[in-house]
């Protein structure tokens, strides 16, 4: 089932912290708002026509600029995909934030990464940025590592791990590699409903989680010296 179309093409949501793609030059504020009307007009001219098929020069002329500008502040189209990638995935992360334990975090990874897809509100676009990221996760000028999910999700397979809710035997930092990459095969490859993309993506998750009855089980704690 192919993703709704979203109505917005502004995708004007917050890079906070700053995107690293964005070059530091006087005028600053002026700079970043051509860069935004830029990075508008590009995704919007992506959701018309394909990433393929895209016009760098309507893009320029739909953001009032000059061809060159568009280079000045996005190197080559696929960054205009990076800089997207980059902003979903603070959206990700914060979308991570409270879950407790293993289990719970990749439960809100799956519905996290589904309204990801709903935001970008075009199958095509959504795929091709996935399929980018993959290929190159993180362009020339940032260590994939960077990149806020991979490194959230790391971190939460490092404490799955110390919980005893990591798969026994798996090193965190390849369980979470293979399974992201099992993520993104997922979504690069299947289409589907939200609900069949959440069951899919909690299926995958589960090779990862210990067996429940292999879970320690919590336990209160006793002061010092057996007092009750």
């Amino acid at each position: 089932m192919a993703v709704r179309r979203s109505s917005s093409t502004s995708f004007a949501w917050p890079s906070e912290p700053p995107s690293p793609f964005v070059p530091t030059r006087p005028r600053a504020q002026q700079r970043a708002a051509t860069r935004e009307r830029l990075y508008a007009a590009a995704l919007a001219e992506f959701r018309r026509r394909g990433f393929e098929r895209a016009s760098v020069s309507e893009i320029a002329r739909a953001a009032g600029v000059s061809r060159p500008s568009f280079y000045a502040h996005f190197p080559t189209r696929e960054h205009v995909l990076y800089e997207l990638t980059w902003r979903l995935s603070l959206r990700v992360v914060r979308r991570l934030e409270g879950a407790a334990g293993l289990q719970s975090t990749l439960e809100r990874l799956a519905d996290a990464l589904i309204e990801a897809e709903q935001a970008v509100g075009d199958a095509a676009l959504f795929r091709e940025m996935i399929s980018i990221f993959v290929r190159r996760p993180a362009g020339p000028e940032i260590d994939a590592r960077e990149i806020p999910v991979l490194r959230e999700v790391l971190r939460r397979f490092e404490h799955g791990r110390e919980a005893g809710e990591l798969r026994e035997g798996m090193e965190p930092e390849r369980a979470a590699r293979l399974c992201l990459s099992g993520v993104f095969g997922h979504l690069l490859g299947v289409d589907a409903s939200p609900a069949e993309r959440r069951a899919d993506l909690r299926a995958l998750f589960s090779l990862y989680l210990a067996e429940p009855e292999s879970q320690p089980t919590r336990r209160s704690r006793r002061p010092p010296g057996g007092a009750r």
